[in-house]
């Protein structure tokens, strides 16, 4: 394959780019990737191999319709090679699967075999054997689906020779892709022994390439679930390594209200958790990093080998400040910082004498984790110290198991023998923040979901229509307020804008779609109200503070968090729901039916806010995806390496 601009002078700069996606896609990062692939563009907007993965970084992310659509653009350009047609069939064949409609299934299936067909035949004239075997097993498969196993079969036995040539030549490649194309021609053809050696020889050749091992195990368990014979041991010889999160315990140091654990006790929690860890060997783990024995599993995780994901609840200088009185402790929690491959700051500021925050922050933490694991189609498993007596209850480092139990997540408690909660001799004080500090008189601090709405096209109504919009725009509002299920708690109007508030992100995602599907739906002429009348709408979820106005008398809900969401709105599309990353990973982790997320990228805010990933809020049924398929790092202060 040639890429457009490898004469260009910005060629390295783009093949750089180009190693950065392929880096991210391979270790199951689909939303960095994609990130990755637009700052590429940029320098080079030709580039063909950019613009594949590009395709290719949508579709792992759930978002299919996008990245076919940008798949057919390309071959309507006449690019007719193996990984455009090979990643355009793919995208065919995920809508089939994402949809319920038989016609639709069978037209998707049928441009999936056809494209891989096309490919397949092209490179075998033209002696890519490379291209040949990857287009063919796809087009085997996909002849599966359709049920026409014998020629499945047929395409799959032709494939079979051409890798175990490719394996003959003197300068075979010992590749993880060829031994997965050769288990999945053998599975086809019903050789189940035969097929469990190359996938577990494959297997072996996929450290770190927990994306590809992921995309094998989806594969090869959806054609399984289309053949004759009982392959039941797929899912144990391509299992992919759990992703974990942890919550900790407060060793040796006064981050919990209740006593800390002792110090002498310090080193049987850190060999405990690098047992489990080690019997584990985790792809990734999750941790706040708020306490001493967050800062143990990180130690330990990076000994292990595996990614470590930091999730604040705000800036690293009030975590180090509040948490670790001890300087050993702040000096281990900035090694945790730099050796990080990500770090997630959830609010920007610190809200003092608030446990909002903290579980804002679980929240994020949770959804991450499990969308990660749904991305690499593993297992989740979430870890916490075995003793729950003085030392977690009460203190806020147990809010992330209660959580977890709350949301049907299986917390396994790792067992350190001799783990009270009796302070150990010389412990230090308990923490200012959880002693003395108070929120101010009269104010709650709350997680909410919040809705900025926008109706554009205001500003060009005369003088005349604005009391029409009033009765019929707001009047429409109002009924539907009156009738929907999910009705906010707390609703306020400016001009054209709308501020509502809700109790959770499932009641505000679903309302938002009940509210876009009412404007873009109404014909506003006929109340009297221009024709292009159209709205934005905005959602974000976070804690905010609950008072009262002073100057009307109402209800208010407020904070930093409230100002981000009206920062997305101006930049969302007219007729379009944007939500914040943080908005998916709450409703990743505690499950909301009703609607699909799709990722559009990491975004400018109006005002100079800085940059935020944002989704596209759509219903269900229009969504390959389900609910969205990964979050990527939250907030205003995230970083990610």
């Amino acid at each position: 394959m040639i890429d457009p601009n490898v004469s260009s002078p910005q060629a390295p700069e783009i093949q750089s780019a180009i190693d950065a996606v392929e880096q991210y896609l391979r270790q199951g990062e689909p939303l960095l990737a994609y990130n990755a692939v637009q700052e590429g563009l940029r320098i080079g907007p030709q580039s063909l191999r950019l613009r594949q993965l590009k395709g290719l970084a949508l579709a792992r992310s759930g978002d299919v319709e996008r990245a076919n659509r940008l798949l057919r653009e390309l071959a309507a350009e006449g690019i007719a090679d193996a990984e455009t047609l090979g990643l355009l069939a793919r995208t065919h064949k995920d809508l089939a699967l994402g949809t319920t409609d038989a016609v639709r299934r069978a037209l998707h299936l049928e441009s999936a075999f056809r494209s891989y067909h096309r490919a397949y035949q092209s490179a075998c004239v033209s002696g890519a054997s490379g291209d040949a075997w990857y287009t063919g097993i796809n087009a085997a498969a996909t002849a599966v689906l359709r049920g026409d196993l014998a020629t499945a079969r047929r395409i799959a036995g032709d494939v079979l020779r051409l890798c175990i040539r490719a394996q003959a030549s003197p300068c075979a490649p010992n590749d993880f892709w060829l031994e997965a194309t050769l288990g999945e021609a053998t599975l086809i053809l019903g050789d189940g022994g035969a097929s469990f050696a190359h996938y577990a020889k494959a297997a072996k050749l996929a450290p770190g390439r927990f994306g590809n091992l992921g995309s094998t195990r989806r594969q090869a368990e959806l054609l399984a679930a289309h053949l004759p014979e009982p392959n039941a041991w797929i899912s144990d010889v391509l299992r992919v390594p759990p992703i974990v999160m942890y919550a900790g315990h407060a060793p040796g140091e006064p981050s919990c209200a209740t006593p800390p654990l002792p110090v002498e006790l310090e080193r049987a929690v850190a060999v405990a958790l690098r047992r489990r860890l080690e019997s584990l060997r985790p792809v990734a783990a999750y941790v706040s990093a708020t306490c001493g024995s967050d800062i143990l599993c990180l130690e330990a995780m990076r000994e292990v080998g595996g990614e470590t994901h930091l999730v604040l609840p705000f800036p690293a200088e009030d975590c180090r400040r509040i948490g670790f009185a001890r300087n050993d402790w702040a000096e281990r929690f900035e090694r945790a910082l730099a050796a990080a491959h990500s770090v997630t700051i959830t609010s920007d500021h610190r809200a003092r004498g608030s446990a909002a925050t903290f579980e804002y922050s679980n929240f994020i933490l949770t959804g991450m984790a499990r969308l990660r694991a749904q991305v690499l189609n593993t297992d989740l498993r979430a870890l916490a110290i075995s003793d729950e007596s003085a030392s977690l209850r009460g203190g806020r480092r147990a809010s992330p198991a209660r959580s977890w139990r709350s949301h049907d997540v299986e917390l396994e408690q790792v067992h350190v023998p001799g783990v009270r909660g009796a302070p150990s001799e010389g412990s230090a004080t308990p923490s200012p923040f959880l002693s003395e500090e108070r929120l101010p008189v009269g104010f709650r601090h709350e997680i909410r979901a919040m809705l900025f709405a926008d109706a554009v096209g205001y500003s060009a109504l005369s003088e005349d229509q604005t009391p029409n919009f009033v009765t019929q725009f707001l009047g429409a509002v109002a009924d539907l307020n009156a009738r929907s299920a999910q009705r906010p708690e707390h609703v306020e109007t400016t001009g054209d804008g709308l501020y509502m508030v809700f109790g959770g992100v499932g009641d505000a995602g679903n309302y938002a779609l009940e509210l876009n599907r009412l404007v873009t739906g109404t014909d506003w002429t006929e109340r009297g109200l221009p024709g292009g009348l159209n709205i934005r709408i905005a959602l974000h979820c976070g804690p905010v503070y609950v008072g009262r106005n002073p100057v009307t008398g109402f209800a208010l809900y407020t904070g930093p968090h409230t100002s981000r969401t009206a920062r997305i709105e101006p930049i969302t599309p007219p007729g379009q729901v944007y939500a914040s990353s943080a908005f998916a990973a709450v409703a990743a982790a505690i499950g909301v039916d009703g609607f699909a997320l799709q990722y559009v990228g990491r975004m400018p805010l109006a005002k100079g806010y800085g940059a935020l990933g944002l989704y596209h809020l759509c219903p269900v049924e229009i969504s390959a995806s389900g609910t969205g398929a990964e979050v990527e790092p939250v907030g205003g202060g995230a970083t990610s390496r």
